[in-house]
């Protein structure tokens, strides 16, 4: 089907014209490329900003997921360093680069459980 499409392109300017011959040829090119900008470039770069905004967002008391998996609540911020201080247990406290929190979890109110659990 994908050929008859770029043969009905390619034979658009007549037989003997020539001239749509290269439109025919760089059509299925500006295709694809366009696919994968819609499907593929555009959702990421999406997403990079939610999770920018999320990460410039954090504040004392959010309890987040770092990316190794450690869960804890922060307890500062440094946005000169970009460095977060998260309690993980009673008075454990690590210090991560900003970028190393994947998700802050949503709050939820005391004695109801969270989703999930």
């Amino acid at each position: 089907m994908f050929t008859d499409l770029v043969h009905a392109f390619g034979s658009m300017g007549g037989e003997g014209d020539g001239g749509g011959g290269i439109l025919g040829m760089l059509l299925p090119f500006v295709i694809i490329i366009a696919v994968f900008y819609f499907l593929i470039i555009l959702p990421q770069r999406r997403k990079e900003k939610k999770k920018q905004a999320m990460l410039e967002a954090l504040v004392k008391g959010d309890r987040v997921v770092t990316i190794g998996g450690l869960r804890g609540t922060v307890v500062g911020v440094d946005d000169r360093t970009d460095v977060v201080t998260v309690r993980v247990s009673g008075d454990v406290k690590l210090e991560f680069l900003r970028n190393a929190i994947a998700s802050v979890e949503p709050k939820y109110r005391e004695g109801e459980e969270a989703a999930g659990e």
